[in-house]
């Protein structure tokens, strides 16, 4: 076998100058010093027993891969301390202990060998400082190895940087202060009290045989199960305990322990695509050679082409292909690249041949202003002229929803800045719904938007369409293309008609979705573009709270004039013959200038609702509109944000208490009211699907006992509160004001049942 060409992997530099290959043991001198400081990737029993066992004292920290993914709470959650788990659940410490020479097993029990890792910290530094408690020299060793013989194997194909200090005061005593007053803080045992407690037990055991003598800690598995279960409960309820009560993590990391699985099937999904991915180059790595000639050779560039070409598609249908091309509307904001003095907005389309990036956006005249306002004019005088029993909080709808695509493209923007944490960003929802009975005119309104933002009308996708009809997992293909559409860096809405209930009422898709997508947004804030989408209201239309939550929900609930529909269809063509995206234009230069602007005012929170308004800069450049053409306010124009989905759900259970009051159960003890939501079947007259509607409209705020209290059969409601929500007078107030407190019973404590000890999951080993 011919050698590889002459390239030095490990690359040492000892004070400044490059120097030959040193061997591990000349590096890690025990002769020259007897104490080290470490903090390193990876440390090995091999290294200790055959490097590091000589040293008097040794004090390492283990660190961990970061993630630039991750938002600040999650490098706790997802990192530090899932990472801490991982470790105890494999019992990595009992497994590096029990491969420790005796001696070092008796250094690790006399606390002169330590190992320690931060369960609530991520540490990305390596740095390694020894020193002679006799002669007092010191060495700093910065670079990129850890302590295991495999990053100074120069045959190993890979680069490492070894960075020598000898004797430099000054840098020694900085990182040796850096670690007792940075690291030492936020560090945990390794070798937890419990190993060395087993450890020790095992120890005083072999004194008491005469015939062991001395020999090596071997722990068995049933008392490494113990420990790691041990550990785990330390961790989790001790140790994280002690860091939030000393402020080294906020005190609301539970809040983001209890969110961490939110998104996880979005990450799990990643997870098996890279899967899917390795699969695929490592099997292009295997047939870009030759299969059966002794000495393989590359195959030439036209059949590796071909091998190229045909792995790029290999993962995809051509179904799947022809779904992904239904988007076609791209939208890119570049912030970095926004300069108002020369007229560039930040927003790039590509040129008419696809070819470059070109500005979007350009200044009106007054007299353009005024046009592009008449014409939304004329759009909203239609509805009012044909909807039946149109009035203009009505009207408010249809506006509100064109203020939204008007903001659409920097909504990611304007998360960023109107967010004081992470879980603000769920007040600027990447989703508009717009909720409408057929014949409302909602498509029409969707092709409206589409026209004033992008001067045409064919960017609409049809939600039933994406893929056809007999497609097998048809749904769950449906929902990847549409998260496909979101994330194809375009911050130009993907405009969706005609979603159908399911995606919103089973948890799989909307959840998966829209949850999981603001869930990315607001940790990790870039262009993904919103969806502005109909569905069917069909007079109960649902969808689950975390899904609420993240979408701004208008409801068109009014129909269009059937014995109109002639006129209103020639008038609509009229109207939409006038419409251009000559205001858009204009209005996107004049929302980039607020947002490079830091005295624009993003937190504008209703002092009714108490909800942030996040169309409040949109709702005054649209004012100052109206201003500059010289034309009033129109009254379909809102002063805040909608809340149709509550207004709907209160709606549905006022109705549901109003005409079933006897199936309400009133318990005096809880002040609560029970209801059997299981009586909302087709036999009374309902739906099929009426329980779990009913269900996700009920704010869990009124439930006795939160989300549990909208669980199982009997569903327990506040009394006090759920008067107050549905607005009818609560007949049991009077009551209760005449009952004296002596009266009311206590119900005795039950008896603590013990819980059943389960077994410890071989999952781990």
């Amino acid at each position: 076998m011919t050698e590889t060409a002459d390239i030095r992997k490990i690359h040492i530099v000892f004070d400044g100058q490059e120097t030959p290959p040193l061997k591990i043991h000349q590096l890690f001198d025990s002769q020259k010093y007897d104490q080290l400081i470490a903090v390193t990737g990876k440390i090995t029993a091999d290294f200790i027993n055959k490097y590091l066992s000589n040293f008097i004292s040794i004090n390492v920290a283990l660190s961990s891969q970061s993630t630039s993914e991750l938002s600040a709470d999650e490098m706790v959650t997802k990192v530090a301390l899932t990472n801490a788990l991982l470790s105890s659940a494999n019992k990595e410490a009992a497994k590096l202990f029990s491969a420790l020479t005796s001696d070092n097993q008796t250094n690790v029990l006399n606390n002169l060998f330590r190992v320690s890792i931060a369960p609530t910290q991520v540490i990305h530094s390596k740095f390694y400082l020894l020193s002679s408690s006799t002669t007092h020299d010191t060495r700093v060793i910065l670079g990129s190895v850890d302590l295991d013989e495999a990053s100074f194997d120069a045959h190993r194909n890979q680069f490492e940087e070894v960075l020598v200090f000898d004797n430099d005061v000054r840098l020694y005593q900085n990182l040796a202060d850096h670690f007792k007053k940075d690291f030492k803080p936020v560090l945990k045992p390794f070798f937890t009290t419990n190993l060395v407690k087993a450890a020790q037990k095992q120890v005083e055991e072999g004194k008491k045989d005469q015939d062991s003598g001395k020999g090596p800690v071997i722990l068995d598995n049933e008392t490494t199960d113990k420990i790691a279960e041990t550990d785990m409960v330390d961790l989790l309820k001790h140790d994280l305990q002690h860091d939030i009560d000393h402020n080294l993590v906020p005190e609301m990391i539970t809040k983001s322990m209890r969110d961490i699985t939110i998104n996880r099937s979005q990450a799990k999904e990643k997870i098996a695509k890279q899967v899917k991915q390795h699969d695929t180059i490592y099997t292009l790595q295997k047939e870009a050679v030759s299969p059966r000639a002794a000495k393989p050779k590359l195959k030439t560039r036209e059949k590796i082409t071909k091998q190229v070409q045909d792995a790029l598609i290999s993962g995809m249908s051509p179904q799947q292909r022809d779904a992904e091309k239904k988007y076609t509307t791209f939208l890119y904001d570049r912030p970095m690249e926004r300069n108002i003095a020369n007229n560039n907005s930040g927003l790039y389309v590509p040129n008419d041949t696809g070819t470059h990036p070109i500005p979007f956006g350009k200044i009106a005249t007054i007299s353009e202003i005024r046009d592009g306002l008449k014409s939304i004019d004329a759009v909203m005088k239609g509805y009012q002229q044909f909807v039946v029993d149109y009035d203009a909080d009505y009207g408010k709808r249809f506006f509100e929803a064109i203020l939204y695509s008007f903001t659409a493209p920097f909504l990611w923007e304007i998360r960023s800045k109107a967010s004081l944490n992470p879980e603000d960003g769920n007040d600027v929802p990447n989703f508009l719904i717009l909720g409408a009975t057929a014949g409302s005119g909602k498509s029409t309104l969707l092709r409206i938007i589409n026209q004033l933002t992008w001067n045409t009308d064919r960017s609409l996708i049809d939600f039933g369409t994406i893929y056809p009809s007999q497609t097998p997992q048809k749904k769950a293909k449906t929902v990847e293309a549409m998260e496909h559409y979101m994330k194809l860096g375009s911050s130009y809405p993907v405009l969706l008609d005609e979603i159908e209930p399911y995606f919103f009422q089973q948890d799989q898709y909307s959840r998966h979705l829209i949850v999981d997508i603001m869930n990315e947004l607001v940790n990790h804030p870039h262009p993904i573009a919103p969806l502005i989408g109909t569905t069917n209201y069909d007079s109960g239309f649902t969808m689950l709270r975390e899904t609420a939550r993240r979408t701004y929900y208008l409801q068109i609930d009014k129909v269009i004039d059937e014995s109109q529909k002639g006129a209103t269809n020639q008038y609509i063509f009229n109207v939409r013959k006038t419409l251009n995206n000559t205001l858009f234009k204009d209005f996107v230069m004049r929302m980039a200038n607020l947002l490079e602007d830091d005295e624009t005012p993003w937190r504008d929170f209703n002092s009714d609702t108490g909800r942030l308004d996040f169309l409040a800069m949109t709702r005054q450049l649209f004012k100052n509109y109206y201003e500059m053409a010289n034309l009033p306010l129109p009254d379909y124009f809102s002063e805040t944000i909608c809340d149709d989905f509550k207004e709907s759900s209160r709606n549905r259970w006022a109705k549901l208490y109003l005409t079933q009051q006897d199936d309400f159960q009133y318990r005096q003890g809880d002040d609560s009211l029970l209801f059997d939501i299981s009586k909302l079947n087709t036999f009374n007259g309902f739906t099929a699907d009426s329980i779990e509607k009913y269900r996700n409209a009920l704010p869990i705020e009124l439930c006795v006992d939160g989300i549990n209290g909208k669980r199982g059969k009997f569903v327990e409601i506040k009394a006090p509160e759920f008067f107050r929500w549905i607005g009818e007078h609560n007949p049991y107030e009077e009551e209760n004001s005449v009952t004296s407190t002596d009266e009311q019973s206590t119900s005795p404590v039950e008896e603590e049942k013990p819980k059943k000890k389960g077994f410890w999951a071989r999952l781990f080993g």
